[in-house]
Protein backbone atom coordinates (compact mmCIF):
# COMPACT_ATOMS: atom_id res chain seq x y z
CA UNK A 1 0.00 0.00 0.00
CA UNK A 2 2.82 2.25 0.41
CA UNK A 3 4.38 2.03 -2.53
CA UNK A 4 1.02 2.40 -4.37
CA UNK A 5 0.68 5.72 -2.75
CA UNK A 6 4.38 6.43 -3.16
CA UNK A 7 3.91 5.83 -6.88
CA UNK A 8 0.86 8.18 -6.88
CA UNK A 9 2.34 10.93 -5.16
CA UNK A 10 5.54 10.42 -7.66
CA UNK A 11 3.09 10.97 -10.34
CA UNK A 12 1.77 13.93 -9.18
CA UNK A 13 5.16 15.33 -9.01
CA UNK A 14 5.38 14.88 -12.79
CA UNK A 15 2.60 16.64 -13.20
CA UNK A 16 4.93 19.97 -12.54
CA UNK A 17 6.97 19.58 -14.58
CA UNK A 18 4.07 20.69 -17.31
CA UNK A 19 4.21 24.26 -17.16
CA UNK A 20 1.63 26.23 -19.13
CA UNK A 21 2.53 28.46 -21.64
CA UNK A 22 1.97 32.32 -20.90
CA UNK A 23 -0.20 32.69 -23.85
CA UNK A 24 -2.73 30.81 -22.45
CA UNK A 25 -2.83 33.04 -19.31
CA UNK A 26 -2.81 35.92 -22.06
CA UNK A 27 -6.02 34.85 -23.82
CA UNK A 28 -8.08 34.05 -20.44
CA UNK A 29 -7.65 37.42 -18.91
CA UNK A 30 -8.70 38.89 -22.17
CA UNK A 31 -11.49 36.86 -22.41
CA UNK A 32 -12.48 37.63 -19.06
CA UNK A 33 -12.39 41.49 -19.23
CA UNK A 34 -14.25 41.22 -22.87
CA UNK A 35 -16.39 39.39 -21.46
CA UNK A 36 -17.45 41.68 -18.46
CA UNK A 37 -17.01 44.65 -20.91
CA UNK A 38 -19.83 42.80 -23.31
CA UNK A 39 -21.98 41.93 -20.18
CA UNK A 40 -22.03 45.67 -19.05
CA UNK A 41 -23.35 46.75 -22.63
CA UNK A 42 -25.46 43.93 -22.68
CA UNK A 43 -27.53 44.16 -19.46
CA UNK A 44 -28.54 47.49 -19.26
CA UNK A 45 -32.26 48.02 -18.56
CA UNK A 46 -34.32 50.01 -20.91
CA UNK A 47 -35.38 53.23 -20.86
CA UNK A 48 -38.59 53.78 -18.28
CA UNK A 49 -39.58 56.94 -20.03
CA UNK A 50 -40.05 54.60 -22.88
CA UNK A 51 -43.25 52.76 -21.04
CA UNK A 52 -41.77 49.36 -22.07
CA UNK A 53 -44.13 46.61 -19.90
CA UNK A 54 -42.36 44.81 -17.62
CA UNK A 55 -39.30 46.74 -16.64
CA UNK A 56 -40.18 49.18 -14.45
CA UNK A 57 -36.54 48.49 -12.22
CA UNK A 58 -33.56 50.91 -13.68
CA UNK A 59 -30.29 50.01 -11.27
CA UNK A 60 -27.44 52.25 -12.22
CA UNK A 61 -24.81 50.00 -10.18
CA UNK A 62 -24.91 46.30 -12.11
CA UNK A 63 -24.52 44.86 -8.97
CA UNK A 64 -24.59 40.94 -10.00
CA UNK A 65 -22.46 41.58 -12.99
CA UNK A 66 -19.85 43.27 -10.85
CA UNK A 67 -19.95 40.19 -8.80
CA UNK A 68 -19.70 37.89 -11.26
CA UNK A 69 -16.82 39.82 -12.89
CA UNK A 70 -15.02 39.72 -9.34
CA UNK A 71 -15.43 35.60 -9.12
CA UNK A 72 -13.85 35.56 -12.49
CA UNK A 73 -11.59 37.28 -12.17
CA UNK A 74 -10.44 36.32 -8.80
CA UNK A 75 -10.88 32.63 -9.94
CA UNK A 76 -8.49 33.74 -13.10
CA UNK A 77 -5.95 35.03 -10.51
CA UNK A 78 -6.34 31.46 -8.62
Amino acid sequence: EMNKYRSWCSLLFGYDWVGIPLVYTQVVTLAVYTFFFACLIGRQFLDTDQGYQGHDLDLYIPIFTLLQFFFYAGWLKV
